[in-house]
């Protein structure tokens, strides 16, 4: 079992989890509304994965986890207003060129984080990052966009489902799974953390900007895109070659915008960090060196 750990940053109590010594990688989860998650869950392949070599943490970011919630009640941070949390966890922790990971969402924060703190970054990792690659501004949206609204915002108008129900969804790695008692675990404790902090309510209720696709994508035009070619720690960008969500030419669009970039494409979905954890995995340590 990976213990939680708590740390004051600003003032807000924030959890984490931590394995390993060596070099730090930070893994930030991703976050759309709806989602019953937290960092452990999201990063338990790398947690268990990378410690050998490296000190992984993986954090639970604002309105996730164990983390408190500094916003007024009902009030729903987005990936942006996540980003000085994240800064402040880094510095609160002593932490200083880093590698920071993000997975979907996450990897806006990431690379917000970058832009904003290269003296804190020295490697980024971008793992199917629709959050922060550049739409076609064509046809070619309307496929990714609507199957991006159908996965994650259908659910949004109905009662949060029950604790049975959502223990029964599994772990999407499925099938035999070495890490299925300590993720059954897991997800208990993070479904009833939502469900006591109200969480489904605040994220259910999350502004139109954060549930509709075509105007979800402003923040990374303004935040994000103009500054990829400025981008100045080496980055890792993995991409799923089956994912309705983020196509391949998303991923490539987004490659061509970073100087010092690394581009690989693998079978798998949105989560590819689970379903092909130990690819994954192989790259990270591979680019490493």
């Amino acid at each position: 079992m990976i213990a939680e750990r708590r740390i004051s940053v600003a003032g807000i109590g924030t959890s984490y989890y931590e394995k390993g010594t060596g070099h730090p990688i930070l893994c930030l989860h991703g976050a759309s509304p709806g989602m019953i998650w937290d960092a452990r869950l999201s990063w338990i392949r790398q947690l268990h994965g990378l410690s050998d070599q490296f000190r992984v943490i993986a954090l639970d970011q604002l309105q996730f986890g164990g983390t408190d919630n500094p916003a007024p009640p009902g009030q729903y941070i987005n990936r942006l207003g996540r980003v000085d949390h994240v800064i402040g966890f880094i510095e609160a922790m002593g932490l200083k060129e880093i590698t920071l990971v993000g997975n979907s969402e996450g990897s806006f924060v990431a690379a917000r984080v970058a832009i904003l703190r290269p003296d804190l970054v020295s490697r980024l990792v971008m793992v199917t990052g629709n959050s922060s690659s550049p739409p076609f501004g064509d046809e070619r949206d309307k496929t990714w966009m609507d199957a991006n609204e159908k996965e994650y915002y259908s659910d949004l108008g109905k009662p949060m489902p029950t604790e049975e129900e959502f223990m029964r969804e599994g772990d999407v790695a499925g099938g035999h799974d070495p890490f299925e008692a300590e993720l059954k675990e897991y997800r208990r404790i993070a479904y009833r953390r939502h469900q006591t902090r109200e969480r489904w309510e605040i994220l259910k209720n999350a502004p139109e900007e954060e549930t509709n696709t075509r105007l979800y994508v402003t923040l990374q035009q303004r935040y994000i895109i103009p500054y990829l070619d400025r981008l100045q720690p080496q980055t890792l960008i993995i991409w799923s070659k089956d994912d309705p969500i983020v196509p391949p030419d998303n991923g490539f669009r987004l490659a061509k915008l970073i100087r010092n970039s690394e581009f690989h494409l693998l079978r798998g979905g949105h989560g590819i960090h689970h379903q092909q954890s130990d690819a994954v995995n192989r790259l990270i340590r591979f680019w490493h060196g």
